[in-house]
């Protein structure tokens, strides 16, 4: 049987348009309300590295199962950001390629279902509360969507209607989707059976221009991966086993998942486990009604296979299965988001359905009836939970807004500064949350750098800001100074805030020392103690080539060591000419101490190397190794 090819008539091009504006509507509205966190931030940077010339990524951020991602979702990112660097625009990006792939699971309902399985299977994916959650963040993942339907569309018509220049365009189709996110290969089975169903021939000179295409994409991560040193089994393997816990058996995640991703329930889990009562409290009780969308679409695909006429029914069924079969094995963490690839699918199911019904009027009015409801109820629950999501602090589920970020973003760049100190509890992008947002978001900064406030303070030679997070009033902040600038509290009911001040004066209770040069351009100048600790004082001559661990040796009179202290010392790539640093160190002398060993040291966990003092205090020969300070009596 051939596919439905009716006229496209003015009532076909009235309704994709509404579906298409609702569908933006939806995905585009407060564009600032998303989260926008550690793996948002290191792929929005890597994408800024690439548009402003300062690397070529081969590879992306590392996936959910151990190894890297292919960078082809940082090469596509590099397009919204080669024109805006705040992170709206790539937002922005990640829903229109979603409104794109609703207008093509329209298309593709249209050809082989008919105008009314368009208009359904449209309508569902467009007001989808998962669909929309997952048009609306800088994650690969939520790139795959209009890859997915464009890969399955070019395979039914290549290997279905024969068309050729379908075949061309699928295979590399198929390499990019799985390079944009690995959760896309469930399509590789899908395209061999589609194969399979239409025939075994095979087109040499299409695969050929296939192989050179995908060899030209996968050459950037073939690349990172042998640079990296990726191919080695003992790297793959340890990617693989990071999580040792996990259990590789079977499970019922997968299905679960598939469920209410299909549903649109369970979205009420962005709010957290403290507040998605509150939540579901404030929207009517309609989850129950929801479940008929997945039961449609099982429904469908099961009436499909009963009355087998067309294989076109077989691939939209293995389209829909395929991710589920895929990870009922849980070889690796199951996620919701490996369910994107099978959503178009479950809706163009259920827009068969609704098809295969049209002729019985009762039923046809009243299965249109109940999808209207549906997806007016669908609407409501995302637009409250959106509102939600805005007004309310929701810790462990739905992270700080963007717009509440670039609020502060823009507080910052429009003083103008050369130099920005964010004080919080972490100092290391891209591993640590806070470091990898606001490298990201201040990345127009010339110098942005990130201490450690508990521990450490830095007092930069030129003027500069200091942006505090909250938590981080410790006794190297706000102790030093009075905490005073302008605060930035977040969302309503929320204990996060920031703080923005110029950076303070040093402290006034240092006692000089004459200064100790080391070797890697850091001077030891002076020092404070109280009952609970001591405080370095340290001159910065510029950046250095490796990161530090810091120790102080408590010696009584004879020269003996009676305890010690050792901790990392502010990362090098972050010193500069100029800085003056201070290294607390939570350490009660003992009794009997009357002079402190101190000196900065490198390992790589076997071996310790200590920095060399350029100029030791005669008569010692340990003053090589560290610097002396004698304590008063």
């Amino acid at each position: 049987m051939q596919p439905v090819l009716i006229s496209w008539r003015r009532w076909d091009w009235l309704t994709l348009l509404a579906i298409l504006l609702l569908a933006a509507v939806l995905r585009w509205v407060a564009p600032g309300v998303t989260e926008f966190k550690r793996d948002e931030a290191n792929l929005s940077q890597l994408s800024l590295d690439l548009v402003q010339g300062r690397d070529f990524p081969l590879l992306g951020i590392t996936s959910s199962v151990g190894l890297p991602n292919p960078p082809i979702n940082v090469y596509l990112f590099a397009i919204p950001y080669a024109f805006d660097d705040s992170p709206i625009l790539a937002t922005l990006f990640v829903g229109l390629l979603n409104i794109l792939a609703v207008g093509l699971t329209w298309a593709l309902a249209r050809r082989y279902y008919g105008p009314y399985a368009a208009v359904i299977a449209g309508l569902l994916y467009a007001v989808s509360p998962w669909a929309i959650i997952y048009s609306r963040k800088i994650w690969a993942q939520d790139l795959l969507p209009p890859f997915i339907v464009t890969t399955v569309f070019t395979g039914l018509l290549g290997f279905g209607e024969g068309k050729r220049w379908a075949r061309w365009l699928h295979w590399p189709l198929l390499v990019l989707a799985v390079q944009i996110h690995y959760g896309a290969f469930t399509l590789i089975p899908l395209s061999l059976f589609m194969l399979q169903l239409w025939g075994k021939r095979v087109y040499w000179r299409e695969l050929a221009f296939a192989a050179g295409i995908t060899l030209l994409t996968l050459l950037p991560v073939l690349i990172g991966f042998y640079r990296d040193d990726w191919f080695s089994r003992d790297t793959i393997d340890k990617a693989l086993n990071a999580n040792p816990d996990h259990e590789k058996q079977f499970g019922s995640e997968a299905i679960d998942y598939a469920w209410f991703t299909v549903a649109g329930t369970n979205i009420h889990s962005l709010a957290g486990p403290d507040q998605f009562r509150n939540y579901l409290d404030s929207v009517p009780n309609v989850y129950t009604l929801f479940k008929v969308i997945p039961l449609a679409a099982v429904f469908s695909a099961l009436v499909l296979l009963w009355r087998f006429r067309r294989k076109y029914d077989l691939a939209l069924v293995a389209w829909l299965a395929l991710p589920v079969l895929a990870f009922l094995w849980k070889w690796t963490e199951v996620t919701p988001h490996y369910m994107i690839p099978l959503m178009p699918a479950a809706f163009i199911l259920c827009g068969a359905g609704f098809a295969a019904l049209w002729n019985n009027k009762i039923v046809r009015v009243g299965a249109a009836m109940l999808v209207i409801v549906v997806a007016g109820f669908q609407v409501l629950l995302y637009a409250r939970l959106l509102n939600f999501l805005d007004d309310h602090d929701t810790p462990g589920g739905f992270g700080t807004p963007l717009h509440h970020l670039l609020d502060i973003r823009q507080a910052v760049l429009d003083s103008d500064p050369q130099d920005v100190i964010v004080v919080s509890t972490e100092e290391l992008a891209p591993y640590d949350e806070l470091p990898a947002v606001w490298s990201v978001l201040l990345d127009p900064v010339p110098n942005v750098r990130f201490v450690n406030g508990t521990q450490t303070l830095v007092i930069p030679a030129a003027n500069a800001l200091e942006l505090i997070a909250q938590g981080t009033d410790s006794y190297l902040t706000c102790s030093v100074a009075d905490c005073q600038g302008e605060t930035f509290s977040l969302r309503p009911g929320s204990d996060q805030s920031y703080l923005l001040r110029p950076v303070p004066s040093a402290p006034d209770n240092i006692t000089p020392i004459d200064p100790a040069q080391f070797a890697n351009g850091a001077s030891l100048t002076g020092y404070s103690q109280n009952e609970t600790g001591i405080m370095l004082e340290w001159k910065l001559s510029g950046p250095a080539e490796a990161d530090y661990q810091a120790f102080i040796h408590a010696l009584d009179a004879q020269g003996q060591r009676l305890d010690q202290r050792d901790r990392s010392a502010w990362p090098g790539r972050y010193w500069r000419a100029g800085d003056t640093l201070y290294l607390w160190f939570d350490f009660p002398l003992p009794a009997d101490t009357t002079t402190l060993f101190v000196g900065m040291y490198t390992t790589d966990g076997v071996n310790f190397n200590n920095v060399r003092v350029l100029n030791p205090s005669p008569g010692n020969d340990l003053a090589v190794l560290g610097a002396f300070i004698v304590l008063p009596d």
